[in-house]
């Protein structure tokens, strides 16, 4: 008898923890996420911003900041389907709260101005710093509490976290986020790291602009190729997708072209059939692939572009990532940040 009042004292003080826990958690704690008592962070422009004390709705009008919001756990205080791709219309078939929310295109005075994202009840939004001060102060001057933030490296994405944590005040979620990240970015470069310099592939990273558009070594896309174990080809470049030559690809005679995204005005055949580009080992091994996802993109700056590395490494290193499977792996990733698997959501490979 002794025993069975200890197992019920047991589970009852393991239920009432559980419980507590969740009261305290990111995302559903109502009081502590929205009661920031006039609280001041430092964005990723290094302005300071005084927050309300009191969060009412959020704002992200760049797809960046969108989704690291859905990363945080922050679902319920969005005001509108953020800009956020083809996730949108997946998610706003499967979750009833973000389907009942105003889209872009029906939010009143539309939502990259700060009477559209007012008239919608934001008093805090999360702008892109890649846009420097002057979208962030154009909010700020209405009254809208803006958060300029970036994410073209990991520790970028981790310190978005770490301001979101604070914001909402959720420490426990930002730790969650970096881990889940820096866990499967840990299991690519375990793999990877005993491979010689000499001996790693070439991989040219296009854009949207096509074949001759390349991720230059101040890119998001840099960091995914040389963690999973390749060398971008486009490293002693500048700036934002640079614009190259046909010329340029021959010099570099990547081992490998991937093409980062569906909605580019080149797709794989068009680069196997390019006349320029025939000497191109890529091109004569047939190894010019574009990022499978249907659901988002893989090689831009997001939360889940940690599917990007996985991808890349799998597909220029095969037999050391013949284990891995990428529909598990996507499940996983997207359950994390949306609570909802990727296959859920409708996504192929």
């Amino acid at each position: 008898m002794k025993g069975k009042k200890w197992q019920k004292l047991l589970l009852c003080t393991l239920a009432m923890v559980l419980v507590l826990m969740l009261l305290t958690s990111c995302s559903n704690s109502e009081d502590k996420s929205s009661e920031t008592k006039g609280k001041v962070i430092v964005d990723q422009l290094g302005r300071t911003v005084e927050l309300p004390e009191k969060i009412e709705k959020v704002a992200a009008p760049h797809i960046y900041g969108g989704k690291m919001l859905f990363a945080m756990g922050q679902k319920e205080k969005i005001a509108y389907q953020l800009q956020i791709g083809a996730d949108t219309e997946a998610l706003a078939k499967v979750d009833e709260f973000y389907g009942s929310l105003p889209t872009v295109l029906s939010a009143p005075n539309g939502v990259d101005s700060p009477e559209g994202l007012l008239a919608l009840g934001v008093n805090v939004v999360f702008t892109d710093a890649g846009k420097g001060e002057e979208e962030a102060e154009m909010f700020q001057n209405a009254g809208i509490a803006a958060i300029a933030v970036s994410g073209e490296t990991f520790e970028e994405v981790y310190e978005t976290a770490r301001i979101m944590g604070e914001v909402f005040d959720c420490p426990e979620r930002t730790q969650e986020v970096i881990n889940f990240i820096e866990n499967l970015r840990n299991m690519v470069s375990s793999r990877v790291k005993d491979i010689p310099e000499e001996e790693k592939p070439v991989v040219l990273v296009c854009g949207s602009g096509g074949v001759y558009t390349a991720a230059t070594k101040d890119m998001f896309q840099h960091q995914m190729v040389e963690t999973a174990g390749g060398i971008n080809a486009g490293a002693d470049l500048n700036g934002k997708w640079a614009n190259i030559s046909a010329e340029d690809i021959i010099l570099w005679d990547p081992d490998y072209i991937v093409l980062g995204s569906s909605f580019g005005v080149d797709d794989v055949e068009s680069v196997l059939a390019d006349p320029a580009l025939q000497t191109v080992t890529a091109v004569k091994n047939k190894d010019v692939y574009i990022f499978p996802s249907t659901l988002g993109w893989w090689d831009f700056p997001l939360p889940q572009s940690v599917l990007g590395i996985i991808w890349t490494a799998k597909t220029i290193h095969p037999d050391r990532f013949a284990d891995v499977d990428m529909l598990e792996m996507a499940d996983s990733v997207y359950e994390f940040i949306y609570g909802y698997t990727y296959s859920e959501l409708g996504g192929v490979l």
